[in-house]
């Protein structure tokens, strides 16, 4: 049974393809293929275009099926320092189709994101990916509470677990059955699954 009482929009309207691409900025990489942001941003002043691409972002999330384009991932290292170039401070970056990731945030990040929020169901100690939420907020909140400890002379312990590159290892069949609990319809799973499944990894390069 579903975690919770509410039914997922499984569509992408007209209004939201011209609403999710008039937030991106033109200049962010994506697009293995070479279809460049500003194409889909030139496409909102077509209502023919809107619809085509709102209806084909919409389907292999409602009939179950992942687009043989949308499997073609580009990995990009972006260093964590400018100049420092240690392999342990090298940020690995996975640049999707653009309507691909689109999609999945409209479908996953940000559906599932609200019905978490809205059902109170994230600690209020996760400030990470959540909206109205600053990452400098837990480090304040850390440092205010070391020096109430230090002015009180109190007995205080602390345990920090920072979950490392969490993101890159999250078990995604545990992710799928989570999202089923979550309502999550079969169809739109199983296209996330199959994408990822048969994720084809390019390089790109100073030299291409």
């Amino acid at each position: 049974p579903s975690l919770i009482d509410r039914e997922m929009t499984m569509e992408i309207s007209p209004e939201d393809f011209c609403a999710m691409y008039k937030a991106v900025d033109e200049r962010t990489s994506s697009s293995p293929s070479g279809k460049h942001v500003g194409h889909y941003k030139a496409a909102i002043r077509s209502p023919a275009l809107v619809q085509a691409y709102a209806t084909m972002m919409t389907l292999p999330y409602r009939e179950g099926f992942s687009p043989r384009r949308w499997q073609i991932v580009m990995d990009v290292m972006l260093p964590k320092e400018e100049n420092n170039w240690k392999i342990h401070r090298l940020r690995i970056i996975q640049l999707y189709e653009s309507d691909a990731n689109q999609s999945m945030r409209y479908f996953f990040a940000r559906q599932i994101g609200f019905i978490l929020e809205d059902s109170n169901m994230v600690p209020e100690m996760q400030f990470g990916s959540r909206p109205g939420k600053m990452g400098i907020s837990p480090v304040l909140q850390k440092q205010l509470t070391f020096d109430i400890a230090r002015q009180t002379k109190g007995v205080m312990g602390c345990v920090e677990n920072d979950a490392i590159g969490c993101y890159n290892r999250t078990a995604n069949k545990l992710g799928y059955m989570e999202l089923r609990r979550l309502g999550m319809p079969v169809k739109a799973i199983r296209s996330l699954a199959d994408t990822w499944y048969n994720m084809e990894h390019v390089i790109r390069t100073a030299y291409g």
